[in-house]
């Protein structure tokens, strides 16, 4: 039979930890590895090579290892397992977040060495992190350029015989506002 859950009891339910047993390891240690290497993104070809770098074709082999039943399913395991935990591990980040946006938890602790504790509450800052967390915040939005503008420029090999007089005799060119600060 189902159970109604009120909206209350949803927030206490994703805090609780569920442990799983844990996953069982390959036996084969290199077949363990890679799989971790697999799972965290790395394509097989790569994950081979790191993990035996002087054999001739980590293509092919890492094809094979990546093929066997064991290893596929492990690191289907490993995926799943990661993904769950950082879901949990978002909801928790989002939820502090909120709380300092809120001000009831401060976004920084300073101790000093006489022994007190300072608390800074920035508000806007815990706002913009949790914007940027979900995805809708992209950061300041650049100023269009103009378009007109361009830049022209000579090469001159390093030992060209006739190098340009400006290069002979430059001077560093100061602005007539800062001159007229400094004067």
């Amino acid at each position: 039979m189902g159970r109604i859950v009120d909206q209350s009891e949803t927030s206490s339910l994703l805090r609780r930890d569920f442990s799983t047993p844990p996953m069982p390891r390959l036996k084969n240690r290199l077949h363990e590895r890679f799989a971790w290497l697999v799972a965290e993104g790395l394509d097989r070809k790569a994950a081979y090579a790191k993990l035996c770098p002087y054999v001739s074709e980590p293509a092919t082999l890492g094809y094979r290892l990546y093929h066997r039943p064991e290893v596929k399913s492990r690191i289907g395991e490993i995926q799943s397992e990661v993904h769950c935990r950082s879901l949990m591990a978002i909801d928790e980040k989002r939820d502090q977040l909120r709380q300092m946006i809120e001000g009831t938890l401060p976004t920084k602790l300073t101790r000093r060495r006489d022994g007190t504790v300072e608390a800074v509450y920035d508000m806007l800052g815990a706002l913009i992190a949790d914007a940027k967390l979900a995805g809708e915040f992209d950061g300041p939005k650049s100023q269009e350029r103009e378009t007109e503008v361009s830049m022209t420029f000579e090469i001159y090999p390093r030992n060209h015989p006739n190098p340009p007089r400006e290069w002979l005799d430059w001077r560093l060119s100061v602005p007539t506002s800062v001159e007229e600060r400094l004067g």
